[in-house]
C-alpha cells in the first residue's frame, strides 16, 4: 500500500463519483485515475523510479496533481515549492534537493530563470503553458504516448511520499521527509477529527505547497472519495460563489481568510450547503470566531499542526465554546505535550498555566530533516518532535499556543525568519544595524517590520522597499511593510539581538495593532 494507491482504491469504489474540479472542467475518479496513470508512466519511461525526485513549482492546477499521484504510484517523490519564493531561492530548493526534473508553470517563469541558465541543474524541465521555450517540453506531449494502465506499484508505506519545504525557525529551508505511511495516518486523523465523509465536497483555494493545504484536506478527500474543487489562489467573492454553485460541505482557511469573508456580503451567496469549517496557524478573535461558528452548523475547528507532525490537537469551537483561543486536545493518533522551559527531557511537563514548549509524538511526524541529521537529531528526540512553539494548558489540557518560542513570524499563513531579511538589508550601505520582527496585525496576524539603525541620515522607507523589491533573494510576502528608524538594537552581552525588548520598544510606537 501506498499513498497514490488510495486513489486507485477510490476509483475502484466510486469510478462515477466527481473527484476533481477546475475552472468549470470535471473529473471523474475513473477518468483521473487514467490520467493520473499516464503521467506515472510518463514519469517512469523518462527513469524516474523509487527515491527520485521531481520538483514542482505551479499554482494550483489539475497537471500538478495529476503529476503529484502520478508519482507517489510509481515511488517518484514529488517536491512542491512555494510559488512566492524569489528566483535564488527556488533554485536553492531545486538543487538541495537534488530534483532530476522540474515542472513549472507559464506565469513562473521568471522563478526560473537562474535555472533555466543552468543546465546542470536539472536534467528536464516539464512546461505547463501554452508557448514552451528552448528546451523545455510541454506536460501535454511529455504524458500523451504513456499508457493509462496501473504503473508497478514502486512505494511502501516506509519510503518518502514527498518533501516539503519550510523555512523553520533557522531561516535556512529544510526539506521535511514525509513517508507514505505518516500521510496516511495524517490523513485518518483528519477525516476522523473533522468528520470528512466520502460525499463531502471542499474548496483547494491556498496553495498545495502548503502542508496544510494538501495534507488538511486534499489527500483525506481522496482517501474518501470526496471531491476537490481547485481554484488558483483565494479571492472572497470566488470562494462564496463556489460555495454556492459547487455546493460545497467543507472549507478550511487561514485566519486572514476567514476575516475577509467575516467582512464579506455573506447574505448575497447561499451557503446552506457548509457544515464543516475549520481553520489554523494562529488564533482569530473571538468575535470573528462566532461568526464562523455560526456559518458552519455542524463543526468549527481550530487544527493545530505543523509541516513535521501534521495535526496534532483540534478544539471544535461548537462542542467547547468556552475555549475560544485554544487548539484544543491531543487529535486522534497523537500525543502531546508541554515542557517546562529549559527541560532536559520529554517527562519534565509544565504545570497548567506555565508557558513551555510543546511537543508531540505520533505516526504522522516527519521521517527526517532531507540531509541534515544535526537538524533531525534536535528536533526528533525518543520520537518526541520538539516544535519550538511556546504554548501552555490549562487545567482540563485545553492547550494555548502563544507563538514561537524564537520569534519565527507568522505572516497571512506564511513562515518568515527575520534573518531571511536581514541578511539582503545588510547588504545595503546606508544601513549600519537592522533588526526584523513581527508586530500584531489585525489583518495578517503579524506583519514584517525592519527596526533600522541608518547610516546615511537621507535612508527613508521607500528607498528600502524598493531596495528589497529588486532583491532576487526576497520573496515579495517577506518584504518588511513598515520601517522603524531608531538608534541602536537592543541586544545582550553577548551582541545578540534582543527581539522580545524590540517588540516592546517598536509596539510603544504604535496606538494600536497594524493592518
Amino acid at each position: 500500500m501506498n499513498l497514490g494507491l488510495t486513489l486507485t482504491q477510490s476509483a475502484l469504489k466510486w469510478p462515477d463519483r466527481t473527484a476533481l474540479v477546475f475552472e468549470g472542467r470535471r473529473w471523474s475518479y475513473g477518468q483521473w485515475n487514467r490520467e493520473v496513470n499516464r503521467a506515472a508512466n510518463a514519469f517512469a519511461a523518462q527513469g524516474v523510479g523509487r527515491g527520485d525526485r521531481v520538483a514542482f513549482l505551479t499554482w494550483n492546477l489539475p497537471q500538478q496533481v495529476t503529476a503529484f499521484y502520478g508519482l507517489l504510484k510509481i515511488g517518484g517523490v514529488p517536491v512542491p515549492i512555494n510559488y512566492r519564493l524569489a528566483a535564488n531561492e527556488v533554485k536553492y530548493i531545486v538543487e538541495d534537493c537534488g530534483a532530476r526534473l522540474l515542472v513549472f508553470e507559464e506565469t513562473l517563469r521568471d522563478r526560473v530563470q537562474p535555472i533555466m541558465a543552468d543546465p546542470r541543474s536539472v536534467e528536464r524541465l516539464i512546461y505547463i503553458g501554452d508557448s514552451p521555450q528552448g528546451h523545455e517540453t510541454p506536460y501535454e506531449d511529455f504524458v500523451a504516448p504513456a499508457s493509462d494502465r496501473e504503473p508497478p506499484v514502486g512505494a511502501g508505506l516506509d519510503d518518502t511520499a514527498f518533501i516539503m519545504y519550510t523555512s523553520g525557525t533557522t531561516g535556512v529551508p529544510k526539506g521535511v521527509v514525509r513517508t507514505h505511511q505518516a500521510e496516511l495516518f495524517g490523513a485518518m486523523t483528519m477525516a476522523i477529527e473533522c468528520n470528512f465523509r466520502h460525499d463531502d465536497r471542499i474548496l483547494n483555494n491556498k496553495p498545495l505547497f502548503h502542508i496544510a493545504q494538501l495534507q488538511l484536506q486534499f489527500i483525506p478527500f481522496v482517501l474518501l472519495g470526496g471531491t476537490n474543487v481547485l481554484t488558483r489562489g483565494f479571492e472572497v467573492d470566488e470562494t462564496l460563489r463556489l460555495v454556492e454553485t459547487e455546493r460545497l460541505t467543507c472549507l478550511h482557511g487561514v485566519p486572514t481568510q476567514m476575516v475577509m469573508m467575516m467582512q464579506a456580503e455573506l447574505a448575497k451567496y447561499d451557503l446552506s450547503s457548509l457544515r464543516c469549517g475549520f481553520y489554523g496557524g494562529q488564533t482569530l478573535a473571538d468575535d470573528v470566531t462566532r461568526k464562523c461558528m455560526a456559518l458552519f452548523p455542524e463543526m468549527f475547528l481550530n487544527v493545530y499542526g505543523f509541516t513535521e507532525g501534521l495535526t496534532a490537537s483540534v478544539c471544535d469551537y461548537r462542542r467547547h465554546p468556552g475555549k475560544l483561543g485554544s487548539v484544543g486536545q491531543a487529535a486522534v493518533n497523537m500525543e502531546v505535550r508541554i515542557l517546562r522551559t529549559g527541560a532536559v527531557d520529554a517527562d519534565d511537563i509544565a504545570a497548567p498555566g506555565e508557558i513551555g514548549e510543546l511537543i508531540a509524538r505520533g505516526p504522522s511526524i516527519m521521517k527526517e530533516y532531507f540531509r541534515l541529521p544535526e537538524r533531525t537529531a534536535s528536533a526528533l528526540r525518543d520520537g518526541w518532535y520538539f516544535s519550538g512553539d511556546a504554548a501552555f494548558s490549562d487545567a482540563a489540557g485545553f492547550i494555548t499556543v502563544k507563538g514561537r518560542m524564537d520569534h519565527t513570524i507568522k505572516t497571512g499563513g506564511e513562515n518568515v525568519h527575520p534573518s531571511e531579511i536581514e541578511n539582503v538589508l545588510f547588504t545595503h550601505a546606508g544601513i549600519a544595524d537592522v533588526a526584523v520582527v513581527g508586530l500584531p496585525s489585525i489583518k495578517w496576524g503579524q506583519v514584517v517590520c525592519a527596526a533600522v539603525v541608518a547610516k546615511d541620515p537621507a535612508l527613508t522607507a521607500e528607498t528600502l522597499d524598493q531596495f528589497c523589491r529588486g532583491s532576487l533573494d526576497l520573496a515579495a510576502f517577506k518584504r518588511p511593510r513598515h520601517y522603524f528608524f531608531i538608534d541602536g538594537i537592543p541586544s545582550n552581552s553577548t551582541g545578540k539581538v534582543e527581539r522580545g525588548r524590540l517588540i516592546d520598544q517598536l509596539s510603544g510606537l504604535l496606538e494600536g495593532p497594524l493592518n
